[in-house]
């Protein structure tokens, strides 16, 4: 413990004392990468020449000193511009590493239970974490198979379930995407909108941020930085950010006195907003005032849209709606939409088979469907669906989806006694007059007393290290900037009031809203992630418990993304013998790649390894497990990381026969199919590809990824594009920019 390792400024310090501070730092310090450190360096390195070594004084009338001098500065050059390559390969290395793509660290979902057929709650009831989680998260103590059945919005997390039972619900699930309402994502932010690019480009309505500066403590994001440092963290997030949003998006950021100017003027002169509004202070929300009496801490909300102000909406909804359009049930307004029967290439019996079952229509025209395919009572009629034809074809609701939602389906009748079915087509604020307002006005529940009274009705406890913001205050943003069937995105999301305030909207008016969080800190797992699925549980909690048990049916995905560290922790830098032998028979070759290149190539393989994808599902890097450093082999997501390298929207996701099919688009609509197999051969795969039925020369796919070498036809369906594609390729290509 009083071994020495003394430095020359401390004579005495300890080993102890070193790692310690070697700690510290590690966790104290932030990353700002330099953009073109070579270009910089060498700029400082021409001044520094000019003004500190050449004295035209001295040299002009004096050839002997001149040549001394130009010696000197040729020798001072050359050397200087070594390290100078040398530390921007470094730099360019550190670079590349921070802006590549980061892997996707286990993917599951939150699943309401009136979303899950009664078939899998046998196994459920069998999952004792599960049972455990819901009695700690709800108060809820299940004893048998049928209390579940009367526990509709009970949360079922899939991390307590192995990967068959996993694929086997999000299976049942025609349009997986359409159907998740919401995306968190534990991860420092810029990793984490980087990955969003390009499946979220210009898809979000709404921005908010809270994001830290200065509060005097170290909550998770070392905000403690002086405003250069503060605003290049900024810039480059909201400029990322702003990529993601809609022609018409809106970007809203709380902040108090210490920014709330410069960041205004950030985002006018550095960012592609429109225009910026920095709305009237809310004075005075936490009571603290200056020696002198004044108050001293006023907060703001900065107002940034993409094209003007003018698409900044209004907060109150008249009640004239248009009669004649529209009606009105529990669920709010509504009026006729498409039929619930499948049309197109996919609508078949054949190519749907779990879409093939009779709907059951009673005498007062209510629906009902049944697990064993019989009527409830004689009387009542069963419709299959029937093309004009009566050839076979399928529903696209599932029979879960019409147990949970029978209030959305309007049955008809004609003059010969044929029924139909169709969806509710829900109102959104667009769709109805509405009578404008017109400034944001103060409301007292925008306090941030109100937000931490809120947390602490969930959690029974006062958060302490932080202010959670007012839910009424980002309810009514919301409300400002986006529809009913809208994105809203916050990538600094603390305890997740923006994704409770979304959730809370859509339960008031049938919403289709979809939230995206994005949280760094280690609270995620503790507070960000359970709050959410308290406030689907029920909107009421008072210290800690559920004061009734209106819930709302919902899906979201939870993910944990690669950290730049984690990346750091998995470099590895290696040379062929092949490569080593060259380099030894050329010292100037050599100099040349260890001043240039040699970080870049040697680490290739260390930070996407392709030969691993002939195993995808055993991928694994070193992962930190805690912030002392200790790291441990977890598996990587490949599946997920592709899909959102590939920005694709997924409809299905299915494991068949060992092999995991992906069906999707692209926000280009372009449809894709991936077939992840894992250790099974070429012939095997022909005979599974067969047996789907798929060909690589219909049209029902434009391009088909596979993991690993195939003989499937190599169809090339114009100048520059293939059909079928290696995953591996693709995949590298995406992840680095290239």
């Amino acid at each position: 413990m009083n071994e020495l390792a003394p430095t020359e400024k401390n004579k005495h310090r300890t080993v102890f004392e070193k790692h310690l501070k070697s700690y510290t730092s590690r966790n104290s310090f932030d990353y700002f990468i330099h953009k073109d450190l070579g270009g910089f360096l060498g700029r400082e390195l021409d001044f520094y020449i000019k003004n500190e070594m050449l004295f035209l004084d001295d040299i002009l009338d004096n050839p002997i000193k001149y040549e001394e001098v130009m010696g000197k500065v040729k020798v001072f050059k050359e050397v200087a511009q070594k390290i100078i390559a040398f530390l921007t390969q470094l730099e360019e290395l550190q670079k590349k590493l921070w802006e590549k793509k980061k892997f996707v660290i286990e993917t599951n979902y939150c699943i309401t239970l009136d979303k899950i057929d009664a078939s899998h709650y046998p196994e459920v009831f069998d999952n004792k974490e599960q049972l455990a989680e819901w009695k700690a998260l709800f108060d809820v103590d299940i004893q048998s198979v049928d209390d579940l059945k009367d526990e509709p919005y009970l949360v079922l997390d899939t991390k307590f379930f192995d990967v068959k039972f996993k694929y086997g619900l999000l299976s049942e699930f025609d349009n997986l995407d359409e159907e998740t309402d919401g995306v968190l994502i534990n991860s420092e932010n810029f990793g984490a909108l980087n990955l969003l690019q390009n499946r979220c480009k210009e898809q979000i309505k709404t921005v908010y941020i809270d994001p830290p500066y200065n509060k005097g403590k170290d909550f998770a994001y070392k905000d403690s930085y002086i405003h250069s440092s503060w605003f290049s963290m900024a810039i480059d997030r909201i400029n990322q950010a702003n990529s993601l949003l809609t022609n018409d998006g809106i970007q809203w950021t709380s902040l108090d006195d210490n920014e709330a100017g410069n960041f205004k003027s950030l985002i006018d002169n550095y960012s592609n907003f429109g225009e910026v509004k920095l709305l009237t202070a809310i004075t005075n929300l936490k009571g603290i005032y200056d020696a002198d009496g004044f108050v001293s801490t006023h907060e703001y909300v900065i107002c940034a849209t993409k094209s003007n102000l003018k698409s900044v909406g209004e907060l109150q909804v008249s009640e004239e709606i248009l009669l004649e359009k529209w009606s009105e049930d529990e669920y709010g307004y509504f009026k006729q939409g498409d039929g619930i029967k499948r049309t197109g290439a996919d609508a078949p019996r054949e190519k749907r088979p779990k879409g093939w079952f009779p709907i059951f229509i009673t005498d007062n025209n209510e629906v009902y469907v049944t697990d064993n395919d019989i009527a409830k009572n004689d009387t009542d009629i069963s419709i299959y669906p029937l093309g004009s034809k009566d050839e076979e074809l399928s529903w696209s609701w599932s029979k879960t989806k019409i147990t949970s939602e029978t209030y959305n389906i309007i049955v008809k009748c004609d003059k010969k006694g044929k029924f139909s079915l169709y969806k509710k087509q829900r109102a959104s604020i667009g769709d109805i007059p509405t009578r404008k307002v017109k400034s944001f006005l103060y409301k007292p529940e925008y306090s941030s007393t109100h937000g931490s009274n809120t947390a602490k009705d969930l959690f029974s406890i006062k958060m302490t290290d932080y202010t959670p913001k007012s839910l009424s205050l980002i309810k009514d943003l919301i409300l400002l900037s986006s529809q009913k069937n809208h994105s809203i995105l916050d990538f600094f999301a603390g305890s997740g009031t923006t994704g409770h305030a979304v959730i809370n909207l859509n339960r008031k008016d049938s919403g289709k809203r979809k939230y995206i969080l994005v949280e760094m800190g280690e609270y995620f797992d503790t507070v960000t992630k359970p709050r959410i699925q308290k406030v689907v549980y029920t909107e009421n909690w008072k210290a800690g418990k559920p004061q009734d048990k209106k819930g709302i049916s919902q899906v979201f995905k939870y993910f944990k993304l690669e950290s730049y560290e984690d990346t750091l922790n998995n470099l590895e830098f290696e040379k062929t013998n092949e490569q080593q032998q060259t380099l030894d028979l050329n010292p100037q070759v050599k100099e040349d790649y260890m001043l240039n290149y040699a970080l870049d190539v040697e680490s290739q393989a260390s930070l996407l390894n392709i030969d691993s994808f002939v195993s995808p599902f055993d991928y694994k890097l070193k992962i930190a497990t805690s912030s002392v450093g200790e790291t441990k082999d977890t598996n990587i997501d490949l599946v997920e990381t592709f899909n959102y390298l590939l920005g694709l929207v997924v409809k299905r996701m299915e494991l068949l026969n060992g092999f995991l099919v992906v069906e999707g688009q692209t926000l280009k609509k372009e449809r894709i199919l991936i077939i992840w197999r894992d250790g099974q051969n070429n012939e095997e795969l022909n005979e599974f590809f067969k047996k789907m039925a798929w060909s690589v020369y219909d049209r029902e796919f434009d391009t088909i990824y596979v993991n690993g070498d195939n003989n499937l036809p190599t169809l090339k369906t114009n100048e520059d594009h293939f059909k079928v594609k290696l995953i591996e390729h693709e995949f590298k290509s995406l992840m680095f920019g290239k």
